[in-house]
């Protein structure tokens, strides 16, 4: 059965154990958005905000509209692991780090891309 759009946030929130409110101050909405985009209101939501939650997730946003199945993606990953050895060495170096010390290393790689 193919999921809603609130039913994947939901997931990746609850996956990366993360609250409504954490979210929020993530892509810069109230909890009030967020609860509602969970619960399939998503009628009035911002492009900005489902790019800022794709972006935020490691998702494409068409994922998150429930349009591409997670294998796809996975196959997408995989084959730009295959390709890329910049990125193989990226994995290798992270795929027994923790949570934190990756979520750092995000943020200077994002940092970095920002120039």
């Amino acid at each position: 059965m193919k999921k809603t759009m609130g039913e994947i946030l939901k997931e990746l929130r609850l996956e990366r154990g993360l609250t409504q409110e954490e979210v929020g101050k993530i892509i810069g909405v109230q909890k009030a958005a967020i609860q509602k985009y969970e619960k399939g209101e998503v009628e009035n939501m911002k492009q900005s905000s489902i790019k800022k939650l794709s972006k935020f997730y490691g998702v494409t946003t068409d994922y998150l509209l429930g349009i591409e199945k997670a294998d796809e993606q996975l196959e997408e990953y995989l084959e730009m692991l295959k390709s890329r050895s910049e990125l193989k060495m990226l994995f290798n170096l992270t795929k027994d780090a923790t949570r934190e010390d990756i979520e750092k290393a995000v943020k200077i790689i994002e940092t970095v891309l920002e120039r």
